[in-house]
């Protein structure tokens, strides 16, 4: 009697990134983003709105995420249609879930 091999279910490269439920404009673009440059500043993509700002701590909700920003002299110099910029001495970045920091 001969073994008859088992081949395994075939998936797709969409199946294994997950992209197969939402259209792929939902799933790369919708998402908050945090972009750090040298020069000391921040671009921030699809923020939600912000929690708390003054000039050593600027505290931000980003759906899921809370992301804390602090520093010394921070200053949200553009903030509209999902883009924030942020300029300043950083000096930490912290990322919470869910409210929890």
């Amino acid at each position: 009697m001969r073994k008859v091999k088992k081949r395994g279910e075939r998936y797709s490269f969409r199946q294994a990134m997950g992209l197969v439920a939402q259209p792929v404009q939902t799933v790369l673009y919708g998402r908050p983003a945090l972009h750090a440059e040298c020069g000391g500043a921040l671009e921030i993509e699809n923020c939600r709105g912000i929690l708390q700002y003054n000039a050593q701590r600027l505290r931000l909700d980003m759906g899921q995420w809370t992301v804390t920003i602090e520093g010394d002299g921070l200053l949200v110099e553009n903030y509209q249609k999902g883009i924030m910029t942020v300029h300043g001495q950083v000096f930490s970045v912290h990322f919470g879930f869910g409210g929890v920091q």
